[in-house]
């Protein structure tokens, strides 16, 4: 499933970043990298707060959609 399809309070695992070479290397620069175990903190109209490693980051629909991911 895409990240975006996880509601606020779940623990997720990274199973792939796809999407446009651009936002590949961002995303895996912010630490979105395969087997990465993420929680998703917030969600609001599409766009989400994420807990990666010790930081939040704020990623919109776009983004999200790009995420594979698994439940833990």
């Amino acid at each position: 499933m895409s990240l975006s399809a996880v509601k606020a309070g779940r623990k997720v695992r990274i199973l792939k970043v796809a999407g446009e070479e651009g936002t590949k290397k961002r995303l895996n620069t912010l630490g979105f990298v395969a087997g990465i175990v993420i929680t998703v903190v917030h969600v609001s109209t599409g766009n989400m707060i994420v807990a990666i490693h010790d930081s939040r980051i704020a990623i919109n629909s776009e983004v999200s959609d790009n995420v594979l991911v698994e439940e833990v």
